[in-house]
């Protein structure tokens, strides 16, 4: 029986559950903010030239996109981040999405719930003592609490992955993750065993009746010494009987010249000339 695949979900206020949740929060932001920011930028350059409704109609629709791309992003990147630790990618896009987006929709709405007081007492305080210390504070406490809903957004995000990641994947075979995510399992091999040393015993009978006798070595025939092809002896050197009517060349010896009409002596070995005056 193949072992089976378990993966057990984070907990939520958990260092895993947060590299998770902003695993996916930060790819998906940094695709998605400059498509709204360049929509809201167009439409109020469009209103700024008198076209309102129009800058209007283009932002609104710039939003959307982003959102609905937003949207699209989830069950990628979830997919994305089950292969990179899990090694084996998550199926059924609106399933993945819809099970993380009601996770995380359902704790924001708890969070939103606990923080209502807080953030009422802190809008109080910024309106009612502008410019005092007490003004200052309520500014400070509201962007505390801002800080907060976001790490509470990253975790929810992050935890809903790994739920929906380990009702998925728990129960899998192993044998159908990749070999080099899948846990190796190795057999010590079993070593050699010692050879046993064989003895072998001359029978009584043979010992007594033919003792052995050591063979009378072969002589070797010796070695047969090849033969030796002997260089031919080089020509003798032509001297100045053979080669009468020629000039010898001072600059390599050899009696190769020849007298041009027109150039006087060369040499055809050398090149050498002879000095026309």
């Amino acid at each position: 029986m193949d072992d089976l695949l378990t993966v057990e979900p984070f907990r939520f206020f958990t260092r895993d559950a947060f590299r998770a949740g902003w695993y996916l929060v930060w790819r998906q932001l940094v695709r998605i903010v400059p498509l709204a920011v360049g929509a809201l930028l167009i439409g109020g350059a469009l209103g700024g030239l008198g076209m309102g409704i129009f800058g209007a109609v283009v932002g609104g629709l710039g939003l959307c996109a982003a959102s609905i791309w937003g949207a699209l992003l989830i069950p990628r990147l979830a997919s994305q981040w089950a292969v990179a630790h899990y090694g084996y990618p998550l199926t059924g896009q609106a399933r993945v999405w819809w099970a993380i987006v009601w996770r995380v929709t359902v704790v924001s709405f708890i969070a939103a719930v606990i923080l209502t007081p807080p953030n009422f007492v802190a809008l109080s305080l910024s309106t009612a003592y502008k410019g005092a210390v007490l003004g200052g504070f309520g500014k400070l406490l509201t962007a505390v609490l801002g800080l907060v809903n976001f790490a509470v957004a990253v975790l929810s995000t992050g935890w809903a992955m790994s739920r929906v990641t380990a009702l998925q994947l728990s129960g899998l075979p192993v044998a159908l993750l990749p070999l080099a995510l899948a846990p190796i399992v190795t057999e010590p091999t079993p070593l050699p065993a010692p050879a046993e040393a064989v003895s072998f015993e001359t029978p009584a009978a043979v010992a007594a009746s033919a003792p052995l006798t050591m063979a009378a070595p072969v002589a070797s025939p010796a070695p047969m010494a090849m033969p030796v092809a002997l260089a031919p002896a080089p020509p003798p050197a032509r001297g100045p009987a053979a080669v009468e009517g020629k000039r010898q060349c001072p600059k390599c010896g050899l009696y190769e010249t020849e007298r041009g009409s027109v150039i006087g002596w060369y040499c055809t070995i050398c090149g050498w000339r002879e000095a026309r005056r």
